[in-house]
């Protein structure tokens, strides 16, 4: 696999030495991710701002065929920082290389579902691969979220959906929900079909994981 990774400068960046760990973590799982998805390229580049998720100081994000964005918080105490680089920005890589992988192999989310179960893909992908962290958003209870299913069920194919109200409770959706659903669905697939991996999974369609899962969606 090709991999370019670029740490953008910044006026409130990190220190040398925080920063040549930084490149050396992301190198090392963008690697790993690359060679257990089958990646051909994949370019990463970070940057520094406040405009990250609160819970977990960074955010990232999958733009086109082979390009991973990063983002962290500079401004998080110093061993806020150390967590976020050792302990989530692996998980990052993991999961944004997933939705990399899977749109290689099913094209583009074009509705709901789609987007649902490629979140949910990209989650349990990451913990797979990377133990030290679980994301708040891919934690669920079974009984919170099971009434959601039905209004799932109806807006499934909806291809206008609000990104923000169903993955991070920017309506009356509760935070999250879009991506608890997605790792019900995957989690219960995997269950269900003993031998079934998330790389097998990256592969499919939602309608076939669904299926697999057991669930009435």
């Amino acid at each position: 696999m090709r991999l370019n990774s670029v740490i953008l400068e910044s006026a409130r960046g990190l220190r040398k030495q925080k920063m040549e760990h930084l490149q050396d973590v992301i190198n090392t799982h963008a690697r790993k991710a690359g060679k257990l998805l089958d990646i051909d390229l994949l370019n990463i580049t970070v940057h520094f701002s406040q405009d990250v998720i609160p819970e977990t100081g960074e955010a990232g994000y999958a733009s086109g065929k082979d390009w991973i964005r990063i983002t962290i918080d500079p401004t998080r105490k110093v061993k806020e920082l150390q967590k976020i680089i050792n302990d989530i920005i692996p998980a990052t890589v993991y999961h944004e290389a997933n939705h990399i992988a899977r749109e290689k192999y099913t094209g583009e989310s074009e509705n709901l579902l789609e987007a649902i179960i490629s979140e949910g893909l990209a989650d349990v992908f990451a913990e797979e691969c990377w133990h030290k962290f679980k994301a708040p958003w891919g934690a669920y209870q079974q009984k919170k979220i099971q009434p959601f299913l039905k209004s799932l069920k109806n807006e499934k194919n909806d291809k206008k959906y609000s990104h923000g109200d169903w993955f991070f409770g920017t309506g009356k959706r509760p935070r999250w929900l879009g991506y608890k659903l997605g790792n019900y669905i995957v989690h219960s697939a995997k269950n269900n079909n003993p031998g079934l991996t998330v790389l097998k999974m990256t592969k499919m369609t939602a309608s076939e994981i669904v299926k697999l899962s057991g669930i009435s969606i």
